[in-house]
């Protein structure tokens, strides 16, 4: 399975989802947009994207809102003041349910972890494009299998579990990983 910008943007944009060219300027951001983030934007372009899997969708941000999704994360929500244990190398991307999907700015790995604190956020994909196409890849098997997703525990089908778990094994190059992500996001 590719996982070019413009495939990628293929899937999201199969998914009735808005992805557009973005421009750096529309970053609102008080630190220097990273490069790496310049670029996913500029390339694949998600604009406000929600993807739907079991559980609460993911969410993707358009650059034009990235900033303010930093609240609640790096800052108070209300009060506008700092919060600790935040690193200033991190930038969400993306969440579930409040649970942030972490820019790690200094290597463009993106980690993940529960909302709530303290945070001890884990690697979880190789950079922003491999996020994207697996998340997209969740969304993707959640449509196609529409009624039939649930088994009569409901529980997500062993079918499309399978299925989920093939298809992120491509991605991810790495079959035990593909596992661990469909089980971390109830599947």
């Amino acid at each position: 399975m590719t996982t070019t910008p413009l495939s990628i943007r293929e899937q999201l944009l199969a998914l009735d989802e808005r992805c557009f060219e973005q421009p750096a300027s529309d970053w609102a951001g008080e630190i220097a947009l990273p490069t790496e983030l310049a670029r996913f934007y500029r390339e694949v372009g998600p604009c406000d994207c929600n993807l739907d899997t079991a559980g609460n969708p993911f969410f993707i941000p358009s650059l034009a809102r990235l900033w303010k999704q930093q609240a609640g994360y790096r800052w108070h929500g209300l009060t506008g003041e700092r919060l600790a244990g935040w690193s200033d190398d991190w930038i969400v991307v993306a969440d579930q349910g409040a649970d942030p999907f972490i820019l790690e700015c200094s290597t463009g790995r993106v980690l993940f972890d529960q909302h709530g604190g303290p945070w001890a956020p884990a690697p979880m994909f190789d950079d922003l494009w491999q996020m994207t196409a697996c998340l997209a890849t969740f969304a993707r098997v959640w449509r196609c299998a529409d009624e039939d997703i649930f088994a009569e525990d409901c529980s997500v089908n062993p079918i499309y579990r399978r299925k989920l778990i093939g298809e992120l094994a491509q991605l991810l190059n790495d079959a035990r990983r593909a596992e661990d992500l469909a089980s971390e996001f109830g599947w």
